[in-house]
Formats: C-alpha cells, structure tokens, sequence
C-alpha cells in the first residue's frame, strides 16, 4: 500500500504541473476580498464552470511555525471551513497526502479527496504542491470523491511574520451549481486564513 500511494504521488506530481499550467493564464484575477490582512482573488479556468482563487496573508510565524499548522492535519476541522474528517497519510520524506472529508449543504452529498502534498525549500522559503490520488483509498457511498484538483502554498520569511501564497482550483465533481460553489471558493481561503491569522495572534507560546 505504501509503495502504491507513493508511486501515486510522483504521478500526481507530474499531473499537477501540467494542470496548473494549463489554467494558470486562462483570465485575470480579480479581487473578491481584502479585508484584516487577507486577500482573495479569483479567476475563470478554461474550461471549467469553477473559478480558482489566490489567497494571501501576513502570519505572525515563522514559516515552519506556519508549517506545522499546516501537516497538522487532524485538526483541520478545528479552523478549516466545512471540514468534517481529516487525517494524514505518512508518505515519508518531503510527500504525504492528506484524506479530507467536506460538508456540502443538502441535498449534495459530501466530497472527500487525497490530497497528495509535496515539500520543497528553497532560498526564498517553503514550497508546497498540492494534487489529488483519488483511488489510493476506496470512496464512500455517501460521498462523491474529488478526481481533478491541483494547487500550491508558498510560505516566505517577511518582517512580522510568514507572507503566505495559496492558490487552488478544484472540480467537485457530480452537479454543484457553479454559483454554490464558487461562492465556497471565496468563503473557504478567506475564512481559512483569518482562522490562520487569529490561531498565531492568540498563541505567543508555540
């Protein structure tokens, strides 16, 4: 199984450089909020009803203070929008994956994914890639599996903090009304990174 979920990620890896790639010029961004030091940005993907999004914020971490929140990911239920299960999958070394279980308003039934993350550092600071395996472990009844997804952390040393970077895009799959979920790519960045900014602002001792 080991061996199976890692050979899944190098082709994740590969996969989510094409993808991204692929959307990465399709428009323009456009701001849709800035407000407390976060900002979240959207744009269309060709071909695709949903919009990815850009996200930024000033942390007060450092960035493997910021990491760690991050790989912490049993407690993404506690500060991550909609999350009703989380749990990591140990890869070892600078890959693991991350199985994500999210509410959907009824009557949708739930989505849950692989999210397959791969660590990279460099001079300016940490760099994670963000795919999806989406058979490395079988899918529930009541919920639809994310097949397409491909995004990216940066997390860059700054006075005050970490200047964090996120970008994402997603196909949810099955019929969510594009209005619906674009609304969520919005809410969930910008809801994500005030948890983020408040969990660092009110913890001096970490």
């Amino acid at each position: 199984m080991r061996n199976l979920v890692a050979h899944v990620c190098r082709m994740a890896a590969l996969l989510l450089t094409i993808t991204w790639a692929g959307f990465a010029t399709s428009s323009e961004w456009e701001t849709q909020f800035d407000e407390g030091g976060v900002r979240v940005e959207t744009r269309d993907v060709a071909g695709s009803d949903y919009k990815a999004f850009r996200a930024q914020a000033l942390i007060a971490a450092t960035p493997d203070e910021v990491l760690a929140r991050l790989q912490d990911v049993e407690r993404y239920p506690d500060w991550f929008p909609d999350t009703l299960e989380a749990r990591r999958l140990e890869l070892g070394g600078d890959r693991w994956a991350n199985y994500v279980r999210t509410d959907a308003p009824w009557p949708l039934k739930d989505r849950d994914a692989v999210y397959t993350q791969k660590l990279t550092r460099t001079v300016q600071g940490i760099q994670i890639t963000v795919g999806v395996a989406p058979d490395t472990v079988p899918e529930s009844k009541d919920a639809v599996r994310i097949r397409a997804a491909a995004g990216l952390w940066e997390l860059v040393a700054a006075d005050g903090g970490t200047a964090l970077h996120w970008e994402f895009h997603v196909e949810p799959g099955g019929n969510i009304p594009s209005g619906l979920a674009n609304a969520r790519v919005i809410e969930t960045p910008k809801r994500a990174l005030q948890s983020l900014k408040n969990y660092f602002a009110n913890n001096t001792e970490l």
